[in-house]
């Protein structure tokens, strides 16, 4: 029994190694304002290099922004584990924008926090742990 635990705790290792790009860990410290009011009802993830992820319960939509682009969108393909991970389908995400169209705002980010505009136009800030 032993001998089992140990090799499927190898394999979930080598496994979150090779693709810590898209697996998304439910960030608990995490918190977003829109418009610099505070929102409940929301869940943010992250991955390895800080891509963010917003999850709004209350309008049941996912906003990811990635570093190596930084517009925001939302992801094409998306599974996740509700409340614990996500993960997408490449280390590069395909994504439709999440501003209206001709709108291309780049977000803002940084190690503890993340700054874009969201679809109505409103400037979101999702401040990590």
């Amino acid at each position: 029994m032993k001998r089992i635990l140990l090799v499927a705790t190898l394999l979930l290792v080598v496994f979150a190694a090779m693709f810590r790009q898209r697996i998304f860990v439910r960030d608990p410290l995490g918190k977003v304002e829109r418009n610099a009011a505070a929102l409940d009802g929301t869940r943010v993830y992250i991955n390895y290099s800080n891509d963010v992820l917003v999850e709004d319960l209350a309008r049941h939509q996912f906003v990811l922004v990635q570093g190596w682009n930084a517009l925001p969108g939302v992801p094409q393909h998306l599974f996740c584990l509700t409340g614990m991970v996500c993960w997408t389908d490449a280390d590069k995400a395909a994504v439709f924008p999440a501003e209206s169209v001709g709108g291309r705002t780049p977000a803002v980010m940084s190690a503890k926090e993340v700054t874009f505009v969201d679809e109505s136009g409103a400037k979101v800030r999702v401040a990590l742990r």
